[in-house]
C-alpha cells in the first residue's frame, strides 16, 4: 500500500506513518506491492545524477532526463514533433517516459548560468554562487562578516556533520567532523532515516534522523565544532526539522530527551550543562505530521505542522517574548492561537530571510518536489509588547515555470537568502538578497 505522505522525509518513516494512521489513500484504490506513487516516493534512491532526476514510472523508481545535450537540442527527428513526442503510444507512460518526450521540453528554453530556468522577482538580487555536492543535504552558517559553512553529508553508509569552507569558496572537507547517528545505530545506517535538517546556536551543530517503529524512534547529534567535544545524542522520537538561535535549538518532533508529550516544538536550551530540554509549542490535538521551522533574525520563530485529513503544511508566527515565557513557565504556546502565515499552498522548505520567512511552495509531485516559487513574509514584532505580530503578504523571490531547474534547500547566509539549485549544469547554492 503506498500512500503520499508529503510530510515524511524517507520512505521509511512513510512507511511507519501509513501503518499508525492508515489514512491518505492515493485515488482511493486498494493495496499492493507499487514501490511508488511518485517521486517523492523514490528520495531514498539517492541523488540523481547531474541532468537526471527521479520520477516515478508505471510505479517503479527511473531516473528520468531533464535535459539534453546542445548537440541533441531538439533538433532531429525526434524534435519534440515525431510519435514519440510525449502524444503517441509512449506518452510518458512506459519505459521512455520523459527520456525523450520528457526531455525535449527543456533544450529549446533559456537558461541562465546561475539560476537556470528559475525566474527572479522584483525587490531581490542575486550576489554569489558556488557549486555543492550532491551528497549534501542541508547547510547552515555562522554569523558574518566571515560566514564560515557546515553541511550534513548522506551517503549509502554515512550521516555526517561537515565542514563547508568560507563562503563563497565553499569545498566539502576531506572527513567527517562527526557522525549524526548515535553509537548503537552506526552499524546498520542503511536502516536510519536521515531528517534533512541542520541546526546552529551560534556555537553547536544539531542534525537527527529517525528509524522505522511506533513512535518513529529517532536521536538528535549536538556538535561543537570548535571544541570538538564528544557528540551529545539525545532522544527525539520522530524529529523532522529544527532551527537555532543563540544558545538554543527549537525542534520540530515527539520529543526531546526525557521530555515528551506528543508533537509539537521542544527547545533544547544550550546556555550551560547539562543542557535542558522544554516543550514550547503544541499542535492541535489531530494533525497528519510534524512541519517546519525557521527563526527570522529579529527573533520570531515560524513553527509548522501538516493537516491531518491533507497533509498539507501550515505555519503560525510565536513571538520571542512568547517563546521566552514558555521556556520559563514550561507551558507550551498553543500554536493555533498564534498569527497564521497566509501561505496559499502546501510548502516543502522553509528558512529565515531576514526579517523573516522563506518558503518553497509546492506539494510532491511526478516530477519531483514541485516547487512552484520560492516566497518571503515579512515578520513584524507587535507594538507595545502587547500588539499581535504582523506577517507580511507573500512576496515572490523566484519563480519555477518548469521543471528544468529545480529548487532542492533553502538555508540562510547573514540576512540573505541560500537556495539550493540544480540542473544540468550541475548542483549550486546562489545567495539571493533583499533589493535591487
Amino acid at each position: 500500500m503506498r500512500t503520499d505522505m508529503k510530510r515524511m522525509s524517507t520512505k521509511g518513516q512513510r512507511a511507519a506513518l501509513m501503518g499508525a494512521l492508515l489514512a491518505v489513500v492515493l485515488g482511493g484504490t486498494g493495496c499492493g506491492d507499487d514501490e511508488c506513487v511518485d517521486a517523492f516516493d523514490c528520495r531514498d534512491k539517492g541523488a540523481a545524477p547531474a541532468g537526471q532526476a527521479w520520477a516515478c514510472v508505471s510505479d517503479l523508481c527511473t531516473q528520468v532526463v531533464v535535459d539534453i545535450d546542445e548537440d541533441d537540442a531538439g533538433t532531429g527527428t525526434d524534435a519534440g514533433t515525431g510519435t514519440d513526442a510525449g502524444t503517441g503510444t509512449d506518452a510518458g507512460t512506459g519505459t521512455d517516459a520523459g527520456t525523450d518526450g520528457g526531455t525535449v521540453a527543456c533544450a529549446p528554453l533559456p537558461r541562465e548560468q546561475v539560476l537556470g530556468t528559475l525566474q527572479l522577482q522584483a525587490g531581490f538580487s542575486v550576489a554569489e554562487s558556488a557549486d555543492l555536492s550532491t551528497e549534501v543535504r542541508s547547510v547552515v552558517s555562522t554569523p558574518g562578516p566571515t560566514y564560515s559553512l557546515f553541511a550534513l553529508r548522506e551517503t549509502a553508509t554515512g550521516r555526517d556533520f561537515f565542514a563547508l569552507g568560507t563562503w563563497p569558496d565553499v569545498t566539502l572537507g576531506t572527513a567527517a567532523l562527526e557522525t549524526v547517528l548515535a553509537p548503537a545505530d552506526r552499524a546498520n545506517a542503511a536502516d536510519t532515516f536521515l531528517s534533512y535538517f541542520l541546526a546552529y546556536d551560534g556555537t553547536r551543530l544539531l542534525a537527527g534522523y529517525t528509524k522505522s517503529g511506533a513512535g518513529f524512534p529517532g536521536s538528535v547529534a549536538v556538535v561543537d565544532p570548535s571544541a570538538r567535544d564528544a557528540a551529545l545524542y539525545l532522544d527525539a522520537p520522530g524529529n523532522y526539522t529544527a532551527a537555532g538561535t543563540t544558545d538554543a535549538f527549537f525542534v520540530n518532533g515527539g520529543g526531546l530527551d526525557t521530555v515528551t508529550g506528543g508533537l509539537g516544538v521542544y527547545a533544547l536550551v544550550t546556555s550551560a550543562k547539562p543542557y535542558v530540554a522544554v516543550k514550547v509549542a503544541d499542535f492541535p490535538a489531530q494533525v497528519g505530521a510534524s512541519g517546519f521551522t525557521a527563526v527570522a533574525d529579529n527573533g520570531i520563530a515560524v513553527f509548522g505542522y501538516s493537516e491531518a485529513d491533507t497533509y498539507v503544511n501550515v505555519a503560525y508566527a510565536v513571538s520571542n517574548t512568547k517563546l521566552g515565557e514558555a521556556l520559563a513557565s514550561r507551558t507550551p504556546v498553543v500554536l493555533t492561537n498564534e498569527p497564521k502565515v497566509d501561505v496559499g499552498s502546501d510548502f516543502n522548505a522553509a528558512a529565515s530571510f531576514g526579517n523573516g520567512v522563506a518558503v518553497a511552495r509546492g506539494g510532491y509531485g511526478a516530477a519531483g518536489f514541485g516547487v512552484t516559487d520560492v516566497s518571503r513574509f515579512s515578520l513584524t514584532p507587535g507594538l507595545g509588547g502587547g500588539q499581535p505580530i504582523s506577517v507580511g503578504t507573500r512576496a515572490a523571490v523566484l519563480n519555477a515555470p518548469d521543471a528544468c531547474t529545480t529548487v532542492d534547500l533553502l538555508s540562510s547566509l547573514g540576512a540573505d537568502l541560500l537556495v539550493g539549485v540544480k540542473d544540468v549544469n550541475g548542483r549550486r547554492l546562489v545567495r539571493i538578497r533583499q533589493g535591487q
